[in-house]
């Protein structure tokens, strides 16, 4: 592989890993701040508010890990996170029936899952390539699945008001991930 075809490559990551930070977190920064203004609103608007992100946060994640991942071992856990995101995305739009701790089990085991998928891959990327943002993204979201989970009797305006918190966050953190991604890229662009 040349030098040139290297470079073109990594840059390809850099685009795609930044464009998928950005998206997921102003996706769940905008889906925090309505649950945290709006924490009354009806069980299936949060229910579809939270499956919205998990389908668009699904797809972004295995459409990343199809592309700019495909040579790293651990491409296929990225696809499984994205897809078990896309799946538990669709359940919450679609299963308009769903009771209160039927939601709240269904978010946080996927916050749960998708957060120890995070931190597996953190430790088979390289200190260069994001593995203490993944491995924090991965702590944060097992956390906010746990407290999610913690309080299965709650009232919707607990949920609304806890997962609010948890994707402001979390959309905050993907936000800065995505920062991060540009000053390397410029970094990189620069140096050249």
């Amino acid at each position: 592989m040349t030098a040139a075809s290297e470079d073109r490559s990594t840059m390809d990551l850099l685009r795609g890993s930044r464009i998928t930070a950005y998206s997921i977190g102003f996706i769940s920064l905008v889906a925090g701040l309505v649950l945290l203004f709006r924490p009354d609103r009806e069980l299936q608007i949060i229910a579809i508010i939270l499956g919205f992100l998990f389908v668009v946060s699904g797809f972004s994640q295995v459409a990343e890990a199809v592309t700019t991942h495909r040579k790293g071992s651990y491409w296929g856990l990225l696809v499984i996170r994205g897809l078990i995101n896309f799946g538990i995305g669709l359940a919450l739009i679609f299963w308009t029936g769903a009771t209160l701790t039927a939601i709240i089990w269904l978010v946080g085991l996927d916050f749960v899952i998708t957060g120890l998928i995070a931190i597996v891959v953190s430790f088979m990327i390289g200190k260069d390539g994001g593995r203490g943002a993944l491995l924090i993204e991965g702590l944060i979201t097992i956390a906010i699945g746990v407290i999610i989970m913690a309080w299965p009797e709650a009232t919707k305006n607990v949920l609304g008001i806890v997962i609010g918190i948890g994707l402001t966050l979390l959309g905050l953190l993907f936000l800065f991930s995505g920062y991060q991604l540009s000053k390397v890229k410029a970094t990189l662009t620069s140096g050249r």
